[in-house]
């Protein structure tokens, strides 16, 4: 048995881990997106990849034995991912279509729900053999013998595997946490790794790093740069540091109370723990719910697979995005609209009436009687670049979500902070918990789990995480990773 890693080496993200038996047949975990060393090769819009070969001759994808991805001198069995996220299966779209892939029952109705709403990097989804698994599955493929158990992460349908080949066993955690709602399934993971017995751990370590918020940092760098190009004072960011989604809620509320302007919230479409919460605490403020397009589709799609208490048609006002008619004014419907969205947009309406979508003028009610409505969106720059000319409404903002640091973070963020200045939003909140399990954390769970190594991966830092475990294992028990380097069990 041998294990390569092809991504999340000195990185956070790009996951690519090829397992092999003796006779070179092989599955991988993980085919993500290399969001960090994208940029150091490539630009969008100017200068994006374009063919195959731009990916294996930078090194974003293992070698190839053509244009699709088909590992060189391997035989691919399967691929499978352990979540929806993209930095773990960005790159699906280039792999060779005879790849069976596999993913969680809602993993895959996290991608579909993205190709349903027109995304480019997902065009091509219906080509590729997708099947799903659940906790407990025992899969076999060529002599290998992979168990998917589930893990508490911000996105639902989250794994991590046990691996069996050769009378040794690999384990790879995917991203987990130990704080979240669901802290039972990763405790679920834990518990079977520690009966089972573990030769080799990948573990995640995101938040292994000298700082534990880097991204503070980067803000303090935008305000300065914020006032020696405005010559005026930034918004300030107040940020809450919070342990649990229990205490996102409360935070929120607190803050959020005797507010008399709009209050919009940013959060990922697909942390459906964070969209519950925000939406308790609309609720308890006695506010009007009104969500963009990405958040309510993904809850409707993710609904129905039986992932509860998410909000459906009917129960909020729906902010679409601006389109452009062919002579120049905006439209409701645009001439390129994906079907699927099309049907949804029809559910709201079928439920809500036809007031229930908002857009052009109609958007200018919800602004001047902000008081009494709660946004959630996906993209607050977006929303504050689609208030209607003339206006300047009250707003509160909290952003709660986050995202792998980039150069393309850097200038989002850049432009939010424009944006906020422009609407005369002073100060903003962060309130917000992390999906990945805290470095104070990962002792524990090699101690309960004893492997007899451990190589920590999806982290910028794999050089400080001996300062996280136990004292009996750094000495031998830690092996950092090099890309491509094989590992034997």
């Amino acid at each position: 048995m041998e294990v390569r890693i092809f991504g999340g080496v000195g990185e956070i993200g790009g996951n690519k881990v090829l397992i092999s038996s003796p006779d070179r047949r092989a599955i991988m975990l993980d085919f993500g997106k290399s969001f960090s060393r994208e940029d150091a090769f490539f630009q969008y819009p100017f200068m994006p990849p374009m063919f195959p070969g731009d990916y294996f001759k930078t090194g974003l994808l293992p070698p190839s034995e053509g244009p699709e991805w088909r590992m060189r001198g391997y035989e691919i069995g399967g691929l499978f991912i352990s979540h929806a996220h993209l930095d773990h299966w960005g790159y699906l779209p280039l792999i060779h279509r005879e790849i069976p892939v596999h993913l969680g029952r809602a993993g895959r109705t996290i991608l579909e729900a993205y190709r349903s709403m027109g995304s480019r990097d997902l065009a091509a989804l219906g080509e590729l053999r997708m099947g799903t698994f659940s906790t407990g599955d025992v899969l076999e493929v060529d002599g290998l013998t992979l168990v998917p158990v589930h893990v508490d992460h911000s996105v639902p349908g989250a794994y991590g595997f046990l691996v069996d080949c050769c009378s040794k066993r690999v384990a790879y955690t995917g991203d987990l946490r130990m704080h979240g709602p669901r802290r039972d399934m990763t405790e679920d993971f834990i518990d079977i790794l520690a009966e089972e017995g573990v030769d080799l751990l990948l573990m995640e370590a995101t938040k292994v790093a000298p700082e534990n918020d880097p991204e503070s940092s980067l803000v303090k760098v935008l305000e300065n740069r914020i006032w020696y190009r405005w010559r005026r004072e930034p918004p300030k960011r107040v940020n809450f540091e919070v342990s649990t989604e229990d205490e996102v809620g409360e935070r929120m509320r607190g803050v959020l109370e005797g507010s008399e302007g709009l209050i919009l919230v940013e959060v990922s479409p697909t942390d459906v723990d964070r969209v519950r919460t925000v939406c308790e605490v609309a609720r308890a403020l006695g506010r009007k719910l009104v969500m963009d397009e990405r958040v309510g589709f993904m809850a409707d799609a993710l609904s129905d697979v039986g992932i509860s208490d998410l909000p459906r048609p009917g129960d909020y006002l729906l902010w679409r995005r601006r389109r452009r008619g062919k002579d120049g004014t905006e439209v409701k419907l645009g001439s390129r609209e994906p079907r699927g969205l099309l049907d949804f947009i029809g559910r709201v309406e079928d439920r809500g009436g036809p007031d229930s979508v908002l857009w052009g003028d109609s958007r200018r009610r919800i602004l001047e009687d902000g008081g009494s409505h709660f946004v959630i969106t996906s993209n607050a720059t977006r929303f504050l670049y689609e208030i209607p000319m003339g206006m300047k409404p009250t707003m509160e903002f909290v952003m709660s979500r986050s995202e792998p640091f980039s150069e393309e973070t850097a200038l989002s963020l850049d432009r939010l902070m424009n944006w906020l200045l422009i609407y005369g939003i002073h100060r903003y909140y962060r309130i917000h918990v992390s999906g990945h399990i805290s470095p104070d954390q990962i002792s524990d769970v090699l101690e309960r789990v004893n492997p007899k190594r451990v190589v920590p991966i999806h982290t910028e830092h794999p050089d400080l995480f001996d300062l996280y475990v136990p004292k009996s294992m750094r000495e031998g028990g830690i092996l950092l990773p090099e890309i491509g380097r094989p590992i034997t069990p």
